[in-house]
């Protein structure tokens, strides 16, 4: 019984701790916070030009080598530090690839023993700051208000509006409506107007991206896209085991 109300006591003084240095945190970034240079994307038809490179072999290194870019509709954009090593590989070795990285055999052979490898467990007071900064994330009302007097700053992230994010994304705004209402983009609405969460729209728009390309058989991208499931399976199997075990220690 002392040991159990000693470990009792032990997860209260950690949850305590994390909530005191999450919402410190918190506070930090709504008034400290600091401006970061937001990617600059580029057309084809400019990484042709930067590069030398031909519009319709830059396409071909999108599939042939998964070179990363993101997909708004018909649209294909490039960030230009992303597309670095691709880009020097290719001018480098041309097709050939020295180091066997995109060979189909091995590519397949990694997708299959993926879910074989053992990753290592989360320590509990990392899945709690996670839980805890997620929330604080979601339902904060004074992170709301606080976005309508500057948009600019809304918990460490970039707010952008509708006409901001097409020219960001390199598109038209209603291109953005439609992502938003078709395809499902994140986004949130203060009375009628929509804002859009710059690096949660870069994320959705870079699943998209790999999906896309992994439905139609692209081996690569497979690979892609079925890192980016299983990182959010494991988040939410965390999640959901850790609210079970938090609330079992509390009867």
């Amino acid at each position: 019984m002392c040991k159990k109300m000693a470990l009792l006591f032990r997860n209260k003084v950690i949850i305590y701790t994390i909530i005191h240095d999450e919402i410190s945190q918190l506070v930090k970034n709504l008034y400290e916070f600091e401006h970061h240079t937001p990617k600059k994307y580029l057309t084809i038809k400019e990484v042709s030009s930067m590069t030398g490179i031909g519009s319709y072999t830059i396409r071909q290194l999108t599939h042939a080598r998964a070179m990363p870019h993101r997909k708004v509709k018909s649209r294909i954009i490039f960030d230009e530090n992303e597309i670095k090593k691709t880009i020097i590989n290719y001018k480098q070795f041309g097709w050939t690839d020295p180091d066997n990285n995109w060979d189909i055999t091995e590519v397949q052979t990694e997708i299959g023993n993926f879910h074989k490898t053992k990753e290592a467990p989360a320590l509990i007071e990392e899945i709690l700051r996670k839980i805890i900064r997620d929330e604080l994330a979601c339902f904060s009302s004074e992170i709301m208000n606080y976005t309508k007097k500057d948009r600019a700053n809304y918990y460490g992230r970039t707010v952008l509006t509708i006409k901001e994010a097409a020219r960001h994304f390199r598109t038209s705004p209603s291109t953005i409506y439609s992502l938003i209402k078709e395809d499902g983009m994140p986004h949130f609405k203060i009375q009628s107007r929509f804002y859009i969460v710059l690096e949660e729209a870069e994320a959705f728009l870079w699943r998209e991206t790999a999906k896309s390309y992994a439905t139609e058989g692209n081996i690569y991208w497979q690979r892609i896209l079925q890192r980016l499931d299983w990182e959010e399976k494991q988040r939410n199997a965390i999640y959901e085991k850790t609210l079970k075990r938090l609330e079992e220690s509390s009867f």
